[in-house]
């Protein structure tokens, strides 16, 4: 279950070139990618309130696979989130970035500078899917235009073999969350270039008036009918929002072998629950003595 990477020829052939292995051996790998590819189930941490390369690192010592950058909803510019996932690079866990929409100067500048994946928010159309492989994508899949990248450790021996090391360990995701991207959730799944079909679980029973039900079986249907549609085209899927029942994410990996990838705590969630669990400790110090 795995994407094409646009490759064209004798791949034999190419395998062998002492070119095509100078080049392959510079790319860094996507340790999620491999994972998802591998049959296992990849996680990420969230980012949206600290940046910074220390909880990269602990987030890998953690055993996490990604750490996921959300520049949707947080303060923080493209700067930053680049300086944190070149900094993954070097941790060895991928840096993946949800970014706030569907825009080239996003996506391409994100991909030149350390990011290994894009999540694209409240993608509706096939459209809009296409767009996104357009933008995070090298020829002949996509349109992105070719640089020198961390990924690549700024060494570019061969500018096609590039490309297509390039294309095999970029995450091109596109998020379904609300209904229109339901309604066409098998024509998105469809479109060469995607890798996985992401879900924004929280948004999307948001907009099918069910918001905060998370244990509604009109949520669970959508998302078993997300996952028939990836199997259907042979794509993976990840989950987001979905970590407080833990129990609904263990049941459909076990009905759907194609979720691949969850969402698995935040920086605000996971610094809220310690201070929480500190100050209570203290208190009932106080409170004994």
């Amino acid at each position: 279950m795995t994407a094409s990477n646009g490759t064209n020829g004798d791949s034999a052939k190419m395998t062998e070139d002492p070119l095509y292995q100078k080049t392959m051996s510079f790319i860094r790998p996507n340790w999620l990618k491999e994972k998802m590819e591998a049959g296992g189930l990849g996680f990420s941490f969230g980012m949206s309130m600290t940046f910074s390369p220390d909880v990269a690192l602990l987030a890998k010592v953690a055993g996490y696979t990604a750490v996921l950058i959300n520049l949707e909803h947080c303060r923080a510019g493209i700067e930053t989130a680049c300086d944190v996932a070149c900094a993954c690079l070097n941790i060895g866990i991928s840096p993946i970035c949800v970014v706030p929409s569907l825009q080239s100067d996003w996506i391409s500048r994100l991909l030149d500078n350390g990011v290994q994946g894009i999540i694209v928010p409240r993608t509706g159309t096939a459209a809009m899917a296409k767009e996104l492989v357009k933008y995070s994508k090298f020829r002949p899949l996509g349109e992105r235009p070719l640089t020198s990248t961390p990924q690549m450790q700024y060494q570019l021996p061969h500018p096609e073999y590039a490309k297509i090391a390039q294309n095999n360990t970029t995450l091109t995701m596109p998020m379904i969350e609300t209904v229109e991207g339901l309604e066409n959730c098998e024509e998105i799944a469809a479109v060469e270039g995607v890798d996985a079909v992401f879900v924004g679980a929280w948004d999307l029973a948001d907009d099918m008036g069910i918001g905060g039900q998370r244990d509604s079986p009109l949520l669970y249907e959508a998302l078993s009918k997300i996952c028939r549609a990836a199997t259907k085209h042979n794509k993976y899927v990840g989950l987001g929002g979905m970590e407080p029942p833990p129990d609904i994410i263990a049941k459909l990996r076990k009905e759907f072998n194609c979720v691949r990838y969850v969402m698995a705590g935040r920086d605000t969630a996971v610094f809220q629950a310690g201070m929480n669990a500190q100050v209570k400790t203290i208190k009932e110090i106080e409170a004994s003595t």
